[in-house]
């Protein structure tokens, strides 16, 4: 093993290690919490196969009390101005570049994929928070279309909570495809990562409410 590999890995140790000395739980409503029941898998790493982390299992009853939240949360979200909306996405952005070293290590580890590869997908996901951002002043502009005899028109509006569902193998970019444009919109969502790779989604969550993005 060369020193640069070796210096990477002990940098993803020690963001890994917070992860270690409890349950990873479901962020709903800006808080952390339990699943109902007191079941929780072991998340390991496809590197060695050691033990990252245990995180909390989910079911029905999360889901449906992430729903509320999101769905509590989503008059306030869509009545918020598209130039204040567009700040806040931008804050995200801001906060995904200042951390991307830790997402990037903490996804290689998480996944198994290439540190140079994960390093490049935390700036994508900064990216594609900053492209639906600047959308975010003009998500409802509509359309009219004139023709003769007809009148056209096109109407845009945020219906409600979006339910998003991520994949293990590039989770923290693929859920700001996805993440980004429905906030932008003015939806609130619901992020289901896969279990098998959850501790970057966690990271999102974080940075979202450190970048002061409503609860919910």
């Amino acid at each position: 093993m060369n020193d640069k590999y070796l210096e990477n890995e002990t940098k993803a140790r020690q963001y890994l290690a917070r992860f270690s000395e409890e349950i990873l739980g479901h962020v709903i409503g800006g808080e952390t919490v339990p699943g109902k029941s007191s079941a929780s898998m072991e998340n390991r790493t496809p590197i060695d196969g050691t033990v990252l982390n245990s995180t909390a299992m989910g079911g029905a009853a999360e889901i449906d009390k992430a729903v509320t939240a999101a769905t509590g949360a989503f008059t306030d979200w869509r009545d918020i101005s598209g130039a204040a909306r567009r700040q806040l996405l931008h804050n995200i952005a801001d906060a995904i570049e200042a951390r991307a070293e830790e997402i990037s290590l903490v996804e290689s580890m998480d996944t198994g994929q290439a540190i140079r590869y994960m390093g490049k997908a935390a700036i994508r996901g900064a990216e594609n928070f900053r492209f639906f951002a600047d959308r975010a002043p003009s998500a409802r502009d509509g359309h009219h279309l004139p023709a003769v005899g007809q009148l056209n028109y096109t109407q845009r509006q945020p219906l409600g909570p979006v339910g998003v569902i991520t994949p293990w193998n590039t989770p923290f970019m693929l859920s700001t495809w996805k993440i980004a444009p429905a906030l932008a919109a003015g939806c609130t969502v619901v992020h289901k990562p896969a279990e098998w790779s959850p501790l970057t989604a966690t990271l999102l969550a974080e940075i979202a409410h450190e970048a002061r993005l409503p609860a919910g």
